[in-house]
Parts: structure tokens; C-alpha cells; sequence
């Protein structure tokens, strides 16, 4: 049953009235009279324990809860909060040929310095692959494919080149703290989706648990029921499509979780299919009213797109993209004139946000 906290005025006049019921003759509107006075402490009191109440009945649930309290319901469940993640990959420079580098060589990028996690030998013409890791946490740490880094200090190792440059994997893996809601998203997803020795919410859930992650779906091959695809989202990137980078760090994880009876789990990232609406006869026509429509247009594509498979093909309502150009503020009203009809996705293809047609 829903209840609401009352206002100061209304637990004053709820207990002016008790006053008057209980002590015939009092008359609590009277200044500086001693009733009136017992009555304001009464009723501050009384709506500071109401808005207690209310906070403490807001904790009860994790859709509710604030961030304490939303840990401790994740914990109950096996979830955490996803920390900051450190990126990784591979870069490529050259060194004195066919020579043994040991691992914790330190290269220098911007603010972030990265060290290498193995031994590297060079090639016969002195070419040199190192895996390395950043030393920092955060999604600054992330690097795209080409990429330079600079050894941190070149005298240690006077037999290697200076720069060396991100291959085409990129580091990826790099992710910030984990956000309430998104912490949020998971253990409701948890809840909702109890472990069940390999069901597609499991592998899901493994994905998700990442950090970086922001979503995951899992598909099962029809004609191979063995193998399965988990596409997945990565904060941070645009349109939130993971790199190769990231798409490694994940696909270790689901490798380390992975059913035996499982013969192949593939971690794959959605193909973006840039969505190009075209919105006619704007009303209220301005910059800001546009730059909020494409935010919307974004957040309406996140919140209920997913990719397509064979067999799973997703269909996107038009009706969402009006819906969410119409709670636009200070939009009054528009013709949808693209997309016609709701739209197929298939293959991986995921819509993201492209190009937005005013006319």
C-alpha cells in the first residue's frame, strides 16, 4: 500500500487536533502558549521520523536503494561492484635481433604508463612484440590501434627503440568504477535471472560482471546448439561498440567460466547500423531542442535495441523513435517522416544512433 510522508503543516494540524480532542479547552493557535509549542516540537519530530521511515523503506529494495545499501543487496546475490580496470594489449617496436626482453619493461603514454607482463624475443630483423598492462585504472588507460607509446626509461634498455606503436587490437579492458545504476541493472538482472548451469542469462551475467560492460546478450546456434555468441556493450566507446582490445579481455572471462558441455563460446561485438531518422515540420525549431532529440533518439536505442541473429531477428519499433522525439522539452510537435515502418535487424546488426534529417 502506498503511503507519503506529511508535510510539517499537515503533522501540526494532525496533532492540534489531537490536542483539542484530548485536552478539552486548550487552544493550540494561541502565541506563546505552552500547547503550541509542545505542538511544533511534536510535529518536527514527527516528520523527522516519517522521513526516516521513508529512507529506510526505500533501502528495503534494490530498485529503490541508495548505494550502500544497493552493495549490500548485491552482495546477498554474489554481485559487486565492478572496480576500475587497468587496459591491456600488445604493442609492436624493434630491439637488438633474436634478444630476450624480461617482463616489467615500462613504456610511457600520455599520463599512463604501462609495463610489460612477459618476456619478449625479437625477431631474426629485431621486430618485438610486448603484452602489456596499464599501471593505472580507469577507461584513460584505453589505447587505439596505432597508437604511441615511448619507453619510460630508455637507459635501462638502451637495445630497444623508442616509440612503439598500439597494434591493431588496441588496448582495451580499461574501464572507470562501476556507476549506481548500473550496479543497479545487474543485480536486478540477477535476481530476475537465478543461476541455471548454463542457461544464456549465465553467460550474460559473466559478461556483464566485466568491468566496462554496460549490456550482454547471449544467442545459442540453431542447427549447433553447443555453440553460442555473446554480443556486449563497453562503456566509453562510441556508440558504445567494443574494440578488438576490449572484445579479448571479454571473451577470457566467459573462457575461464565457460561450461564444459559448452564446444564454443564466441564474444563478438554488435555490427553498428547507424539509424538516420528524418523529423519534419518541427515545431519549436533550435539548436537545443535538436541536440535533445539526438540525446533521446541515443537513449531510446540503448535502453531497448539489442542485435539481431538468425532465427532472433529484432524488430525496432518506429513508434519508439516518435515516443521518445515527443518527450523532448520544448518540443511541441514534429512529423516522423523516416523511419515508414518498424525496422528488421539480423546478423549482429545492432541500430545506434547516426545521422538525424531535419526538414
Amino acid at each position: 500500500m502506498a503511503w507519503s510522508i506529511r508535510s510539517l503543516a499537515e503533522a501540526s494540524q494532525a496533532i492540534r487536533g489531537a490536542f483539542r480532542q484530548h485536552l478539552p479547552g486548550t487552544d493550540t493557535a494561541l502565541k506563546n502558549n505552552f500547547v503550541t509549542v509542545v505542538t511544533k516540537v511534536l510535529a518536527g519530530m514527527s516528520q523527522e521520523f516519517e522521513l526516516r521511515m521513508g529512507f529506510v523503506a526505500r533501502q528495503i529494495f534494490a530498485r529503490t536503494a541508495s548505494l550502500p545499501f544497493l552493495i549490500l543487496h548485491g552482495a546477498d546475490v554474489g554481485i559487486f561492484r565492478k572496480p576500475a580496470a587497468a587496459a591491456s594489449g600488445v604493442i609492436e617496436g624493434v630491439g637488438e635481433p633474436n634478444k630476450v626482453y624480461p617482463a616489467g619493461v615500462r613504456f610511457v603514454s600520455g599520463n599512463n604508463t604501462y609495463i610489460s607482463t612477459s618476456p619478449a624475443q625479437t625477431s631474426p630483423v629485431g621486430v618485438v612484440f610486448f603484452a602489456v598492462t596499464a599501471e593505472d585504472r580507469g577507461s584513460v588507460t584505453n589505447r587505439a590501434a596505432g597508437g604511441l607509446l615511448t619507453l619510460s626509461a630508455p637507459g635501462l634498455e638502451p637495445t630497444l627503440g623508442n616509440n612503439f606503436t598500439v597494434t591493431a587490437a588496441g588496448l582495451g579492458g580499461g574501464a572507470d568504477i562501476e556507476d549506481i545504476e548500473e550496479l543497479r541493472g545487474r543485480v536486478l538482472f540477477r535476481k530476475a535471472n537465478p543461476p541455471g548451469a548454463g542457461k544464456l542469462s549465465d553467460y550474460e551475467r559473466i559478461v556483464r560482471d566485466v568491468p566496462g560492460v554496460l549490456k550482454a546478450w547471449a544467442y545459442r546456434d540453431g542447427v549447433t546448439p553447443s555453440f553460442l555468441v555473446v554480443f556486449f556493450l563497453f562503456d566509453g566507446r562510441p556508440d558504445r561498440i567494443p574494440t578488438e582490445g576490449d572484445r579479448i579481455v571479454v571473451q577470457a572471462a566467459v573462457d575461464e567460466h565457460r561450461l564444459i558441455r559448452v564446444n564454443d563460446s564466441v564474444v563478438e561485438a554488435p555490427t553498428p547500423a547507424p539509424l538516420n531518422p528524418i523529423i519534419a515540420n518541427l515545431m519549436t525549431d533550435s539548436s537545443d531542442v535538436r541536440m535533445r532529440i539526438a540525446a533521446a533518439i541515443d537513449q531510446v536505442l540503448y535502453e531497448k535495441a539489442r542485435p539481431g541473429v538468425a532465427g532472433d531477428v529484432f524488430w525496432l519499433s518506429r513508434s519508439w523513435i516518435s515516443e521518445a522525439v515527443s518527450g523532448v522539452v520544448g518540443e511541441d510537435s514534429h512529423e516522423l517522416r523516416w523511419p515508414l515502418d518498424d525496422l528488421p535487424y539480423t546478423g549482429g546488426r545492432y541500430p545506434v544512433a547516426g545521422t538525424i534529417s531535419f526538414v
